[in-house]
């Protein structure tokens, strides 16, 4: 275990004491441990501003040990969200915990372009294959005050953080959580205006390399997604066609190297045509969509 180091402030420090010794205990990070220093003492104070307009206030004692836990945590490598226990995604909050994938800011742009397809249709009923902490399914619920989405895991852990979520942002009259594997429970005539997805798309051999914060704490399930990481889209292409109403849309998230894969012949489902392919906000292919009839 990383022990403290000795400069650590004294009881009744400011807070422009401690960060400075909260970047210092940083430093070992690939990111910029100024900006991690400001963020998780903003986090603590409920206010992102905090570490500006506040630094020469005095950090009460209970807050700066869980400062200092927090630091300590971050220098481990463990992920920010994770450590915080909560990430924004769009508009809202959502809580997150071990056993969880932490949403992405890339993930954001599959809600935008299915809105942006959707136009002014609303969908009644909405399928999330591997809800993980809920954000798209409970995201497009928000958007949709009609809708009802049916939410699927593997695991439990995920199920419960997205009851929570569900619970917390006003829509859990609107969804139902199923845990198992979809392709096994789901009739294939069942009908869904819309379904999404962010499956895992990493291939297996690739794992090895990810970052710390992703291959030693968040779940391999939601991240290995087979030999070349397209075992859950081909899966899901075989029975889109009988789990789509007509005129229904299906998004799934992809990785950055994936789109060519769909732009293929690969990547046409019948009855459903070819797929569309979309950027995310840095530009590279991330979101797949496909629309019946």
């Amino acid at each position: 275990m990383i022990r403290a180091e000795k400069g650590k402030p004294s009881s009744g420090s400011r807070i422009i004491d401690w960060l400075k010794w909260g970047e210092e205990r940083l430093s070992c990070l690939p990111e910029a441990s100024a900006r991690e220093s400001r963020d998780l003492l903003g986090e603590i104070l409920e206010d992102p501003l905090a570490p500006w307009t506040r630094d020469r206030e005095v950090l009460p004692d209970e807050l700066s040990a869980c400062y200092a836990s927090w630091v300590e945590r971050r220098r481990q490598r463990e992920p920010f969200h994770l450590i915080t226990g909560s990430v924004p995604f769009l508009e809202e909050r959502f809580a997150v915990a071990p056993g969880t994938l932490i949403p992405r800011p890339e993930t954001e742009s599959l809600v935008e372009n299915v809105l942006r397809i959707l136009d002014s249709r609303s969908p009644e009923r909405i399928l999330d294959l591997g809800c993980g902490s809920g954000i798209l399914g409970i995201s497009l619920l928000k958007k949709f005050p009609k809708a009802h989405c049916l939410a699927v895991d593997r695991s439990v852990v995920p199920l419960e953080v997205s009851r929570k979520n569900a619970l917390a942002l006003g829509v859990l009259s609107r969804i139902h959580f199923v845990q198992g594997d979809w392709i096994e429970m789901l009739r294939l005539d069942q009908g869904f205006d819309l379904i999404v997805s962010n499956p895992p798309y990493i291939a297996s051999g690739d794992l090895s390399g990810l970052d710390p914060e992703i291959l030693f704490y968040e779940p391999r399930e939601a991240l290995d997604g087979g030999p070349d990481g397209l075992v859950f889209y081909r899966r899901l292409m075989a029975v889109l066609p009988g789990l789509l109403s007509t005129g229904g849309v299906a998004a799934v998230e992809i990785g950055s190297c994936q789109g060519d894969f769909f732009r293929s012949d690969a990547g046409f489902v019948s009855g459903c045509g070819a797929p569309l392919v979309f950027p995310d906000i840095l530009g590279l292919d991330r979101i797949v969509l496909w629309k019946k009839g």
